[in-house]
């Protein structure tokens, strides 16, 4: 009660900053103390030099905050609160870039550490990562484990549209087919599933019809159902489906 009240006084007491003493703490470098000021500014004054000064100092903010082995996710929970304070930073393509950046750093640092759940965390922190970043970052993870761990994040940089051009990646392939390997019912197959039929069928098409003579029946399971409606198969492919419970 006594925090609350302390805290009530103090938001009380503050006084509304202008844009100029903002400007003059840009000029300064004072990033931290811009963020904390910002919204002191009334709200009809806040203005795109506004918004401008505030991605300034967020975008400082987050690339001065390297991963450490105590927090190798700093600057993703850095960038996550600051994009849920300010609506608009995510959009802003220099904020976007530092965050991504940040990012993709923390998940290495992740990986290094042998930190379980990195994936899901760096998901959960960066859920607008962009295309590029996200095809990055499923590299890192690839290296160092099986391919289809790396499904997730491949996922995320076909997004929702159709033959991109993380569809011509060759890791983004090997991924693909490893996951097709996993059980239907697995998230990562699913996510394959949808990758090959939905984001990616031109450029995979024709290794997941070179991947299905000698496939094991999970394979065939996630994939002769979409193939055989995409006509897709040869007599002998056909054969080896008819097998599979779909």
């Amino acid at each position: 009660m006594v925090a609350a009240c302390l805290f009530a006084a103090d938001a009380v007491a503050r006084e509304p900053v202008t844009l100029e003493e903002l400007q003059t703490l840009a000029s300064q470098k004072a990033w931290a103390e811009l963020l904390e000021r910002a919204e002191d500014l009334p709200a009809p004054k806040r203005t795109d030099a506004w918004r401008a000064l505030v991605t300034d100092a967020a975008t400082a903010d987050v690339e001065s905050l390297p991963p450490s082995d105590k927090e190798p996710f700093a600057a993703s929970q850095r960038a996550r609160a600051l994009g849920q304070r300010y609506a608009f930073l995510p959009k802003a393509p220099r904020f976007a870039t530092a965050r991504d950046q940040g990012a993709r750093k923390d998940l290495q640092r992740c990986l290094e550490l042998d930190r379980r759940g990195c994936i899901d965390t760096f998901l959960e922190l960066t859920p607008d990562v962009g295309p590029e970043a996200a095809l990055q970052a499923a590299h890192l993870v690839k290296q160092g484990h099986f391919a289809y761990v790396a499904m997730p994040l491949f996922a995320v940089a076909v997004g929702g549209g159709k033959d991109v051009s993380a569809c011509k990646d060759a890791a983004l392939a090997e991924t693909v087919i490893a996951a097709l390997g996993l059980p239907k019912e697995d998230p990562r197959a699913v996510q394959a599933r949808k990758v090959a039929f939905e984001g990616c069928w031109a450029a995979l098409g024709p290794k997941l019809k070179a991947a299905t003579v000698g496939a094991s029946s999970y394979f065939l399971a996630n994939t002769c159902q979409p193939m055989r409606a995409r006509k897709a198969l040869t007599e002998l492919q056909d054969e080896l489906c008819k097998d599979e419970a779909l």
